[in-house]
């Protein structure tokens, strides 16, 4: 890939010099200014991408993945070349390239996600020992996962659904001759997920099965053509951000071990005296460090987040494009229900702290728990923000046929600074917690996520091989937010290198593109001791950290294909009622229309059913889009 991607570079920076030496000959002192200056910004941002990579940050859940075919093809570089529909979300002054008239979009973009996790014993790490001295082996150590499948969450049908598809859909009108073009969309702006079938898959601990999303469910969008060359635009988003995590829990460390250790020291110690006061064994027999201590399980979802997006779109030249777009926070109030389902040990312990008078009181002084129950169940929120982004984008035509695009892309991450998931009643797991170093309190569970900001670069090709077909290509750097430090598997992603390539196709009315995405990490690594999210060695130092004293490596791809179909409405309409017409009885049996029928009455002039019933209405042989929007 390292090779292709080369290859790519080195095709965009070749026409950028035919282009200088033959715009030279041409352009005026001035004209050829402004040509030198876009020139040299474009090959500033390729050699800058190239040379100069960013910081490799990690990243959170994806965005900007699965929302159109095109933007898939080039690799997210589009925001000085908006792709139809979807500019409502990439950038919203693009509608204005759209025809004349009322066009339709579909689509679909299923979604592979492939996570591949190896878990290795660090030789540097303290085992722990029972009581009898002997080494206690963590069961994770060694052993290599991967996910079954994908996770998504299907609105109105409130059900997950183990995979990955992304939705396209939209309309748009624009009045023959106005400068103003309004859109409507749908799309998923933030999403991720996977699901693991395995019971003995050690990432069971950070999730079993996750999935995290925002979907836009109603995106209308409005550009105004200030002038033939510059457009704004704006997009407001009805949107739903859901949440959904199914994990099991265990907490290796010092403190868990000791109550297992002390617990088998005195299994048969138990006498009447003791029994009356401080029954035995300890703890109840006390909890090994690897195990389960129950399963956590909540679905959490917010019907109401808003946001916008506002964009501009200058074509100085018709060899030049600038775009520049910024997209707002997404501030989401998530609530649902969750279940704590604890196993038997645990169990025995709380059981064993309430089993006297005596050591009831000693609960109550420490604030814990001593009314045993194999499930803790109620309603949790949580408040998330999806950061703003700002996006700029330059499109060069240095040939008639060829246009190269680059884009940056800025994400302010840094104001996440961690998850904190409020339970409605004192949660058990969390009241132990506090002897482990743990401050959230034992009504929230507290994550510290500090991400950082990102800034990721990407460059894309297209070139018009034949008037009815478009070939498409590109790549994009997605550094994102997540450092080592806070690094687990719940949500964290690696940084992944996205290649893209498709076909944009003309036939007939309908412009069909079709796209291939491929998204991949080959090795990353969490090393010894590297997060307090997953495998600290230090006491207190998360109140997840189910891998201490291994070393994690993670490798990670994932697949997209897209197809996507734009088409003037009465394309749609007319396919419909021609469909219904070859229904009717009449078609069947051969009788007369009957009154009401389709045959205006005191003419042979029949209402043509395949036009749409807006232009039915509208003054005969006036057309409500164009063929070529350019």
């Amino acid at each position: 890939m390292i090779i292709i991607f080369r290859l790519i570079m080195f095709i965009a920076r070749l026409p950028l010099f035919i282009f200088l030496f033959f715009r030279g000959t041409r352009r005026t002192l001035n004209e050829l200014s402004h040509s030198h200056a876009a020139v040299c910004l474009i090959c500033l941002i390729a050699v800058a991408s190239l040379f100069l990579k960013p910081p490799q940050a990690e990243g959170s859940f994806l965005e900007s993945m699965a929302i159109d075919t095109k933007a898939i093809s080039l690799a997210n570089n589009v925001t000085a070349n908006p792709p139809g529909i979807l500019s409502i979300y990439y950038n919203p002054a693009g509608l204005s390239l759209m025809g004349d008239g009322n066009y339709i979009t579909m689509g679909a973009i299923p979604v592979i996600l492939s996570r591949k996790t190896t878990f290795q014993k660090d030789p540097n790490f303290q085992e722990f020992h029972d009581f009898n001295g002997n080494t206690i082996t963590d069961p994770a150590a060694g052993k290599e996962t991967s996910n079954t499948s994908g996770r998504m969450y299907i609105p109105l049908l409130d059900t997950t659904l183990d995979s990955l598809m992304g939705p396209i859909f939209g309309v748009s009108h624009r009045n023959p001759g106005s400068n103003w073009t309004f859109g409507y969309s749908a799309y998923a702006a933030f999403a991720g997920g996977w699901n693991s079938g395995d019971t003995d898959d050690p990432s069971r601990y950070e999730g079993k099965s996750v999935y995290i999303q925002h979907l836009v469910y109603a995106g209308p969008g409005v550009s105004y053509r200030v002038s033939d060359t510059f457009s704004l635009g704006a997009s407001f988003g009805l949107g739903q951000t859901a949440m959904g995590v199914s994990m099991d829990v265990r907490a290796p460390n010092e403190i868990v071990n000791i109550t297992k250790v002390l617990g088998d020291a005195t299994a048969h110690m138990s006498t009447s005296l003791l029994d009356v006061i401080i029954p035995m064994p300890l703890f109840g027999g006390g909890m090994g460090p690897y195990d389960n201590v129950g399963n956590l399980t909540f679905n959490i979802r917010d019907d109401f987040s808003p946001s916008y997006n506002l964009g501009a779109l200058w074509q100085p030249f018709d060899w030049v494009s600038f775009g520049l777009d910024y997209q707002s926070a997404i501030k989401s109030h998530l609530s649902g229900k969750y279940s704590l389902k604890y196993s038997d040990k645990w169990q025995n312990m709380v059981a064993w702290d309430g089993s006297t008078a005596v050591m009831q009181i000693v609960s109550m002084i420490f604030d814990l728990p001593y009314q045993t129950t194999s499930e803790q169940s109620g309603t949790v929120t949580t408040d998330i923000e999806f950061p703003q982004i700002v996006n700029f984008g330059i499109k060069l035509k240095p040939l008639k046929r060829l246009s190269i695009e680059t884009d940056l892309h800025w994400a302010n991450w840094s104001s996440i600074k961690e998850d904190n998931f409020v339970f409605d009643q004192q949660i058990q797991l969390l009241q132990f917690s506090k002897f482990m170093g743990y401050t959230g309190g034992s009504y929230n569970l507290k994550m510290t996520r500090n991400f950082k900001d990102t800034l990721t670069w990407g460059v894309g090709m297209e070139y018009q091989a034949l008037d009815w077909l478009a070939l498409r290509a590109g790549y994009e750097n997605r550094t994102a937010s997540t450092v080592d430090e806070y690094y687990d598997l719940l949500y964290s992603v690696p940084t992944l290198d996205y290649y893209g390539c498709g076909l944009g196709i003309k036939w007939n009315k309908i412009d069909i593109d079709l796209a291939l995405g491929y998204l991949v990490n080959k090795k990353y690594t969490i090393g010894s001791s590297a997060s307090i999210n997953a495998n600290s060695n230090q006491l207190g130092a998360g109140v997840n950290n189910p891998y201490r004293g291994l070393i994690i490596e993670q490798e990670m791809n994932i697949y997209m294909g897209s197809i996507k179909a734009t088409m003037p409405l009465d394309v749609v309409t007319g396919v419909l009622y021609g469909s219904i017409d070859k229904l009717k009885p009449s078609k069947w049996f051969g009788k007369a229309p009957a009154k009401g029928s389709l045959t205006t009455a005191g003419t042979t002039k029949t209402v043509d059913s395949s036009a749409t019933i807006i232009n039915n209405l509208r003054p005969e042989d006036k057309n409500y889009y164009i063929e070529d929007s350019e």
